[in-house]
């Protein structure tokens, strides 16, 4: 399973945890929204409940009641309002003319319940329901709308009691308060009250996912900057090279914590390209001080061998001196190369070379040493394949690549060399029959004194440089040396550089 990046983490993090906070604080003030405007419209009922006839003792004063709310708070008020009268044994004593239909006011469950003893009034500012007065009210004469001034009302002496109640599309919110002997039920439609709250519940939830969003992307970005320092870090770790060792993290202002890391590591590249840089000027100066010493020992053993007269035994052992001097002299120079690479200046005097005419002078070498190895040589040489390449620095590689195949063969095996011109570049291809490096060695072949397994050396054994020479050469013409393949009975090798002009 692929992990999640950081940076998406820290996005999804943020959308959780504040979607969690913005929804639980979006429904809960939704809830006491709710509540709140319940409250408002139960407040609203208590007071419609106390603009009452005094004593309601017939059907003509209930329904100067209905007429008093129209003249009170006019007609398309009046209709959004609904009066119900019953007493204690159920029966309907009044119901006004827009009482919803779907509503039974006989069905409708009006019983409350007595207050506790010693508890406070239920509603002291609400008269009860009782004969009218002879007074007349605020509504004016015969209106009957208020107490009568004939005698102290008395209050509800029961528990009012509110519910919603729904009815085809309206909702309509009732409240009940009562007497000893009457229930009076008002309502009030509740309808555009509810759609107010269920826009506004609506506008939330649609607006929370932009939030989210938005949050997210925030977060996205905010992460995207705190990240960036780790990202320089990320990026110049991948531009630190044998040669790239000057490479440095810019510092990062804005982030103590990292910046303070970035310091660290930048000191810690100053020590590592110390020690390296010594350790490159000490193969450096080694190879140079033993180069006029190996010369002077070939100079002095090539002139004994001339003087020695041919057959006594010391002149073999001078003969096997001469060579391991210039075995010597030859990994001398490479480390010499390779120190030079190192610090990343090989010196190069590019020329025109013609690889398919230098690759014939040097196949005469290289058959020379495959007979003497008892291996056949096949060649395929395409002609004109120009570089622009250092002669002297490109017959080493091609070199070291012929004698890497002639050391690592098999007896009576085969060596093939394979000169092409592909999509602007210069290929060689040089195979042996030899039994194969192994898989784990593969990766290390071009390691510097790397030896693969001594089966596959035969007699000769190298110094573990000439691959890693070769591919160095390569590199600093802009090519390369890959192994193409490797298994039991073939190996391949590829030299690429870039094709020159004509």
């Amino acid at each position: 399973m692929r992990a999640i990046p950081f940076r998406v983490k820290i996005a999804l993090v943020s959308v959780i945890v504040s979607g969690t906070v913005f929804a639980s604080f979006g429904l809960t003030l939704l809830y006491f929204a709710y509540r709140q405007k319940e409250q408002s419209v139960d407040a609203e009922l208590r007071v419609l409940a106390s603009r009452r006839p005094g004593w309601l003792g017939n059907r003509g004063n209930y329904q100067r009641l209905d007429e008093a709310i129209g003249v009170v708070f006019g007609e398309t008020q009046q209709k959004r309002i609904i009066l119900l009268v019953k007493d204690v044994a159920g029966t309907v004593l009044y119901v006004s003319p827009t009482w919803p239909s779907e509503i039974d006011p006989a069905k409708l469950d009006c019983a409350l319940s007595d207050p506790v003893a010693g508890s406070a009034s239920t509603n002291d500012a609400s008269p009860a329901l009782g004969p009218p007065g002879k007074g007349r009210g605020r509504g004016g004469p015969g209106r009957g709308f208020g107490p009568g001034r004939g005698g102290p009302p008395p209050v509800f002496t029961k528990i009012p009691r509110f519910q919603t109640v729904k009815a085809g599309d309206t909702e309509w919110r009732l409240g009940m308060f009562g007497t000893r002997d009457t229930t009076l039920v008002v309502g009030l439609d509740y309808t555009a009250m509810r759609a107010e709250l269920n826009s506004m519940r609506n506008v939330f939830f649609g607006a929370l996912p932009v939030a989210l969003f938005l949050i997210g992307f925030g977060g996205w970005l905010v992460a995207g900057s705190a990240l960036r320092p780790l990202k320089n870090i990320a990026e110049t770790a991948e531009r630190i090279t044998a040669r790239g060792l000057d490479q440095r993290i810019p510092p990062a202002k804005d982030a103590p914590e990292i910046d303070r890391l970035i310091q660290i590591l930048n000191r810690m590249m100053d020590r590592l390209q110390a020690s390296f840089q010594q350790a490159i000027r000490f193969s450096a100066d080694v190879s140079h001080e033993l180069k006029t010493p190996l010369a002077i020992m070939q100079g002095e053993l090539e002139n004994a061998l001339q003087n020695t007269a041919p057959g006594p035994p010391h002149q073999q052992l001078l003969s096997n001196l001469l060579e391991e001097t210039q075995r010597l002299k030859t990994t001398i120079r490479g480390l010499l190369l390779l120190a030079q690479a190192d610090a990343g200046h090989i010196p190069i005097s590019p020329e025109r070379v013609d690889l398919s005419e230098e690759l014939k002078g040097m196949i005469e070498d290289a058959q020379a040493l495959s007979e003497a190895a008892q291996l056949e040589l096949e060649t395929q040489i395409e002609p004109h394949a120009i570089a622009n390449a250092d002669r002297g620095l490109l017959r080493t590689a091609v070199l070291n690549l012929i004698d890497n195949a002639v050391k690592y063969n098999e007896p009576g095996g085969k060596i093939s060399v394979n000169l092409k011109v592909e999509n602007g570049l210069v290929r060689l291809l040089v195979g042996n029959t030899g039994p194969g490096i192994a898989p784990t060695d593969q990766p290390k072949v071009f390691d510097r004194f790397f030896r693969a397994d001594s089966s596959r050396a035969g007699q000769r054994a190298g110094s573990g440089l000439g691959l890693s020479l070769a591919r160095e050469i390569a590199v600093a013409h802009g090519g390369d040396v890959k192994l193409l393949e490797s298994r039991s009975g073939w190996t391949c090798f590829e030299l690429t550089l870039p094709l020159g002009s004509d």
